[in-house]
């Protein structure tokens, strides 16, 4: 270990260092073209955040620093713009190229020339960005100076025009082109980054030099909303029209072609997570480029990340290793560990949403729609008609056509980013698992995935709430108000601190409101959920079902409506007790027939729950379907009156008739069998 790196540092590959990517020929292509090009000509390097570019930014500076005939200016935009004003750190940028290219002058009258003129006209900038609306500094400073007709910015044009002529003409000088790199402008606000583009554009088209910028487009699309709105087909050509008039060559980053493997290897080599057995073994190359494709991909910063957390993971292995006895060495587990640890650590970074119910329930082949609804929660953000066409077009895949996938499918699907990745996600576990672990049985392959699960948590950021101190309101004094909450976590609290609920009831009370609020979520659209101190209450155009649990029965209660397809009876189910929520005891005590529209269902635990759910659902379905689609129907007796619904013909006015069709229906004689 004590050879070994620790810890790999985020920074670009240096000038001159080994191409660990095999990017060199990229670079020597890019050369020879700066080489021979006509000028002035910008080059766009484009590439996501983390994809090389400063290291092929690099490689190139180097190769032209070779030849000793190229004025070569390094801007970094994100220095510029710390602690800076948007239209200050504009002008900074533009000022240290004047200043690099004055360096190479010997001309002192034009030098003090040209500085005289800049810093004129850069006065006249900051003036207008010191008196410009907040927000619009750095537009007004960019129109300033945007302008042929202000006074001075031609004059500095070609003042810096006959200086580039002259550096390239000057035998004591010979500097044949004036090659300036713009890096990070992919690191300050867009709208910025645009700015300096057109700054650049306006005062530095000029002879002999040719601009190298690392930006990607997607940058210049964000940049430019606020003068064409959001991209959108109809004004595609206007973002890209700009992006042309700019950029006169676009180079992408070659992500795909990178030497990934090779990368990886030398890195995970480098800090002592894989010696030189594993570095040159062809089966261990070939499962980590096949995990880093469904996960992190190509990126080197990402890469990086992964190393360190490997890196830090495998230190505290070691020394937990260490106190335990009877340790084998050469162990089955200790034979998988690394590419599995590999395999989870990628997860955990390109899928944290995922690799959280992972830390929760291990064994991910046996997930089910109960299980990933405690990650969903009540999600209304996403069009529950149009996942289900996705969902039967899914299924009929190899991905998803287990259980376990089909979950894995629902758990995606509520975030878009998740949901384009769901395909990549089950190749990555079902990797893990029918290859990679293929020869292990289920109680064996439990056994690994969580001990390996408890050495990467580590370094996991993912975040929850489950350890967080639940701050509950108080109740006003002397009010016996229900209280209402803001979560499911809040009621639970409330039962055990306030209620003093044993713990084995809190628990299952949990577990039936996850299935129960899973199967709203998935099958119902538009429901809200109601907290409150002892139970939940779920309502579409209004309330359709409640869950209850009382302190000194062992029991759980749900309210559901009774439909009048039935003629209002109540459903009957062996070894459930199932009633009217309370009898009718006659028009004299008419309070007692509030609720007459619901019945309730009582059972003792989540298995009796468990055992019942197809009735339950079906249950569920009825109660919905009443309040969003025979609201009128609806049975109701007014607890004042004693008046039944209109819609109850021939009786309505009939007092005695009522009484004896309350009687009827809010008898628990009154059933029929489910």
């Amino acid at each position: 270990m004590a050879n070994n790196t620790i810890g790999i540092i985020d920074e670009p590959n240096p000038r001159g260092n080994e191409d660990t990517l095999d990017i060199n020929h990229h670079a020597s292509a890019l050369t020879n073209f700066i080489k021979m090009s006509t000028t002035p000509i910008t080059i766009g390097i484009q590439g996501e955040w983390g994809s090389g570019k400063t290291s092929l930014l690099n490689a190139i500076y180097h190769n032209l620093d070779n030849d000793g005939i190229y004025k070569q200016i390094w801007i970094n935009s994100w220095e510029h713009s710390l602690l800076t004003t948007p239209e200050e750190s504009l002008l900074k940028i533009v000022n240290e190229i004047i200043h690099e290219m004055l360096e190479t002058d010997q001309k002192m009258d034009r030098k003090n020339n040209i500085r005289n003129i800049a810093t004129t006209v850069f006065k006249g900038a900051l003036r207008i960005g010191a008196t410009a609306v907040a927000g619009k500094e750095a537009v007004e400073v960019t129109d300033e100076l945007m302008g042929d007709n202000v006074n001075g910015i031609k004059e500095l044009r070609e003042q810096l025009n006959e200086l580039a002529n002259e550096i390239k003409s000057r035998d004591t000088n010979p500097v044949e082109k004036i090659i300036i790199y713009v890096d990070d402008l992919d690191r300050i606000e867009p709208k910025d980054a645009v700015q300096v583009l057109e700054l650049l554009k306006n005062i530095f088209s000029i002879p002999n030099c040719i601009f190298l910028l690392a930006i990607d487009y997607q940058v210049v699309v964000k940049g430019l909303e606020h003068k064409f709105g959001k991209q959108d087909d109809n004004n595609e050509w206007e973002f890209r029209a700009f992006f042309d008039k700019i950029i006169q060559l676009p180079f992408m980053m070659p992500m795909g072609q990178y030497n990934i493997s090779k990368y990886v290897m030398g890195l995970l080599k480098e800090v002592g997570f894989v010696d030189e057995t594993d570095q040159y073994n062809q089966d261990f190359n070939e499962q980590v480029k096949k995990i880093l494709i469904h996960s992190i991909g190509s990126n080197p910063r990402s890469i990086k990340r992964l190393v360190n957390s490997l890196s830090l993971i495998n230190i505290f292995t070691k020394i937990k290793n260490q106190s335990k006895k009877n340790i084998e060495a050469e162990s089955e587990i200790n034979q998988v560990r690394p590419i599995v640890m590999f395999g989870l650590v990628c997860l955990q970074i390109s899928y944290p949403y995922i690799y959280e119910l992972l830390i929760k329930e291990t064994s991910f082949w046996n997930w089910s729609d109960s299980i990933i609804f405690k990650q969903i929660g009540n999600s209304d953000d996403f069009d529950k008609e149009k996942f289900e066409e996705d969902f039967q077009i899914a299924k009929e895949t190899d991905d998803f056509n287990e259980d376990w996938e089909k979950s894995l499918y629902t758990l995606c699907y509520p975030k878009p980013r998740y949901r384009s990745r769901a395909t990549d996600i089950s190749r990555l576990l079902n990797y893990i698992k029918n290859e990679i672990l293929k020869k292990y049985q289920e109680e064996t392959l439990k056994n690994i995935i969580s001990e390996i699960v408890d050495d990467t948590v580590v370094t996991s950021v993912s975040s929850t709430d489950d350890d967080m101190q639940i701050k509950l309101p108080k109740r006003d004094k002397g009010s016996f108000k229900r209280m209402v909450f803001e979560n499911v976590e809040m009621t639970m609290e409330s039962a055990e601190k306030v209620l003093n609920y044993p713990q084995e009831k809190i628990s299952d009370f949990k577990k039936i409101h996850d299935d129960i609020n899973f199967k709203v979520v998935k099958d119902f659209k538009g429901c809200k959920v109601d907290y409150y101190e002892w139970g939940i209450s779920i309502k579409s155009s209004r309330k359709f079902l409640t869950l209850e649990s009382f302190k000194n029965k062992k029991t759980h209660r749900l309210f559901l409506l009774k439909t009048h397809k039935n003629e209002y009876k109540i459903p009957k189910i062996e070894k459930l007790g199932i009633r009217h929520v309370r009898p009718y005891s006659g028009l004299e005590k008419p309070d007692s027939a509030a609720e007459c529209e619901a019945f309730k269902i009582d059972f003792d635990s989540y298995e009796n729950y468990t055992a019942h759910m197809d009735a339950i659902y079906k249950l569920i379905d009825i109660s919905f379907d009443m309040v969003n689609n025979h609201d009128d129907k609806i049975l109701e007796i007014n607890p004042k009156t004693g008046n039944v619904k209109s819609y109850i013909k021939n009786i309505e006015n009939d007092k005695i008739e009522l009484d004896k069709f309350a009687k009827k229906v809010l008898n628990d004689d009154y059933y029929y069998e489910l």
